[in-house]
């Protein structure tokens, strides 16, 4: 039970912890991935989607906390299955040469 939880929200919360000090040296920006269910619990997905629910919001937290360190973080929401990794790596790039922070954005896949 615990497992889903670890790795899905607190392995996120690690990340931010140990990088906050290079963030705020160079003024970087921080990439978390979260997951469509974030927006609604699926049956026998509860600790899954709840753990991504909870990165969305911790995203959107440390913006505001991390805003006067000059650091942004922005949550990456890939939308639909079977995306080219190509597809979410662009998205990741762009996003990180944003100016967006506390943002989470959708990657769906092109028409």
């Amino acid at each position: 039970i615990c497992k889903s939880i670890h790795v899905n929200y607190l392995g996120a919360v690690i990340v931010a912890r140990e990088s906050y000090p290079y963030l705020k040296m160079s003024k970087g920006a921080l990439l978390l991935f979260t997951s469509s269910s974030y927006t609604r619990g699926r049956q026998l997905y509860s600790l899954y989607s709840s753990s991504k629910a909870a990165i969305v919001n911790f995203v959107q937290a440390l913006s505001e906390e991390w805003q006067d360190s000059g650091i942004r973080i922005n949550c990456i929401n890939p939308e639909d299955t079977l995306l080219k990794s190509s597809v979410v790596a662009s998205v990741s790039v762009n996003t990180i040469f944003s100016s967006l922070t506390g943002e989470v954005v959708d990657v769906k896949k092109r028409p």
